[in-house]
């Protein structure tokens, strides 16, 4: 709760569901205007559902609910009342779509396995029968560099992030890598890859 009135979370409740009448809204402005807090949680609220709005549609894999479903220990129904819902509709949409993305990422740890290579660059060696990436000697790839499924061997020098998913990195001597180097071989580090390449707009497929 922003601050001592529920009156206000109400207000604000309403704001961002669309319900607010003009009255409303200008005794709102005038509270916001006084109360960090509320004015705080006010846009922090905003900014979840425009990211929602402008995020990609997620598709949860095959019977995903089911399977939570039973995954969950049986609780009293009194400890998730409908009012809490209806109190944060913004909140509780914004977990519900988080638990998909991540039951879709899971998914997909267990299913991509082909070899990909993404990059812009036109002057590494593609091997996809032996599933390596050679970034040669004498040779500098501007951009980032992503391997699934796949070993990259780096004699070059590389401007930019390396990540190799489900495979691994060698370097030469001469070979150099200006920003970040990741190997993936978890299921925990994919996640975590996957959601922050998601929510900053790197993703590289």
């Amino acid at each position: 709760m922003s601050c001592e009135s529920e009156e206000y979370m109400d207000l604000i409740d309403k704001a961002l569901d669309g319900e607010i009448t003009a009255e409303e809204q200008a005794e709102l402005d005038r509270h916001m205007e006084s109360c960090e807090n509320c004015r705080e949680h006010y846009h922090a609220l905003k900014e979840i559902i425009f990211e929602m709005k402008e995020a990609s549609p997620v598709v949860a894999p095959a019977h995903f609910t089911e399977n939570v479903m039973k995954m969950l220990p049986e609780v009293k129904k009194r400890s998730m009342p409908a009012q809490w819902i209806r109190r944060y509709p913004v909140l509780t949409a914004a977990a519900v779509f988080l638990i998909l993305m991540f039951g879709s990422v899971m998914a997909g740890w267990n299913t991509e396995n082909d070899f990909a290579v993404h990059s812009a660059a036109s002057n590494i060696k593609v091997n996809s029968a032996a599933h390596t990436v050679t970034v040669p000697k004498g040779e500098t790839v501007k951009g980032d560099l992503v391997v699934e499924n796949g070993d990259i061997k780096v004699e070059g020098k590389v401007e930019g992030n390396v990540v190799v998913i489900k495979g691994e990195k060698y370097m030469a001597s001469a070979g150099q890598i200006t920003g970040d180097s990741q190997e993936i071989h978890e299921v925990v580090e994919w996640v975590w890859y996957k959601l922050k390449t998601f929510f900053t707009g790197q993703e590289q497929k």
